[in-house]
């Protein structure tokens, strides 16, 4: 039995105006949207194609063309001004648009800063033209490949060359393919030629593979959207307050947010990743945040303190999750220095740090040394 396939788009300004109403009603599921390119351009129809796209009910990506002569922050904090954090982004890589590194980079860049981007286009003729270099550790593939250049629907299109795009899901440099752009001359709604892919599974598996909500989320529309609001004002270089001086990165200062996200990927390390092929990453912020298993899962306080406004509350509510993260690295840390047969000491210098946490106290920045220890032997 073949299996199901999903029919979507992706388009950019040179489409114009787009009927994303008339998209979804015609049986696509999803569309990939010009976003970005460079370190620079915004596609002038993003804004609109995404909230159209989002009002007709379909599964939603940005997508931004990589420039190889644009660095790697650059680009990614061009994306993070432009792009809505709860909407995945791939990076489109083409004629000078570098290498993989390049894309390793940015896409490290996208995740710490709370983004999903679950998958890559790289076609192969420009792989093979780089010099067919590994891409282990990228998402799976967007592939392009066509039968021919004939138009019509999408469907259509498919079911003609069915046996030809069916042999086209093995992918190369070490990653499969996930979606398959199979034509460039699709009829939609109204539009001709259209760009038309392929999804070989469920609307719950590819909304699995995008990171998009599914029914199985325990958050509300209203929980959901209050997340993405705090994410988007308090996180990272894009919070204009709220960060927490000496907690930084190449981009800035991180919040109260973006310190509890480094230290559940510092406790627990990179995991393996929900989107096939991607190999081990971090936690992207929004997904840790909401995680109801991990340390950083404080949601109500999250929503009652950023409801206010005010940055100072939204750190004072998620000051006793900090203390819960950093409590085992501490006491970690603790006996080293003290040794493993000095409990009572551990303890209590643990136990100092906590109360300071939760009372807000400042941690003096030079603290007294602490004596040396009494030289133990390796515990065996």
């Amino acid at each position: 039995m073949r299996p199901v396939v999903l029919y979507g788009i992706d388009i950019s300004h040179h489409q114009g105006a787009f009927d994303l109403g008339r998209t979804r009603a015609e049986g696509f599921e999803y569309a990939f949207l010009k976003a970005t390119e460079g370190s620079s351009f915004v596609d002038s129809r993003f804004g609109a194609n995404l909230g159209n796209a989002r009002a007709a009910g379909l599964l939603v990506a940005a997508y931004h063309y990589q420039r190889g002569d644009s660095s790697a922050a650059a680009q990614a904090g061009h994306i993070i001004n432009t792009v809505p954090a709860d909407v995945p982004v791939i990076l489109d890589v083409e004629a000078n648009g570098g290498g993989p590194d390049l894309s390793r980079d940015i896409i490290g860049r996208l995740l710490a800063a709370g983004y999903r981007s679950p998958l890559l286009y790289l076609p192969r003729w420009y792989w093979e033209q780089i010099g067919s270099p590994s891409l282990a550790g990228l998402p799976p593939l967007w592939y392009s490949r066509y039968a021919s250049n004939e138009g019509g629907y999408a469907s259509e299109i498919y079911e003609r060359y069915r046996d030809f795009y069916d042999a086209q899901w093995g992918g190369y440099g070490g990653l499969g393919v996930a979606i398959l752009q199979f034509t460039s001359s699709a009829t939609v709604a109204g539009h001709a030629p259209v760009d038309a892919n392929a999804f070989r599974g469920t609307r719950e598996e590819l909304a699995g593979l995008l990171g998009s909500s599914t029914p199985e989320d325990d958050l509300t529309p209203d929980q959901a959207q209050k997340l993405n609001e705090i994410h988007h004002e308090l996180f990272g270089p894009r919070g204009p307050q709220g960060q927490i001086v000496g907690w930084g990165t190449e981009a800035g200062n991180h919040t109260a947010i973006g310190l509890l996200v480094h230290m559940f990927n510092a406790l627990l390390g990179p995991r393996p990743s929900r989107v096939p092929g991607a190999g081990h990453v971090l936690v992207p912020a929004v997904e840790a945040i909401r995680d109801t298993n991990g340390v950083v899962y404080q949601l109500p306080a999250m929503i009652n303190a950023g409801a206010t406004g005010d940055p100072q509350a939204v750190a004072e509510a998620l000051r006793p999750v900090i203390a819960e993260a950093a409590g085992p690295a501490i006491r970690e840390s603790v006996t080293e220095v003290f040794g493993a047969d000095d409990p009572a000491r551990t303890e209590a210098v643990v136990q100092a740090i906590a109360n300071r946490l939760a009372a807000g106290q400042q941690i003096p920045a030079q603290a007294p040394a602490p004596q040396a220890p009494a030289q133990q032997p390796p515990v065996q």
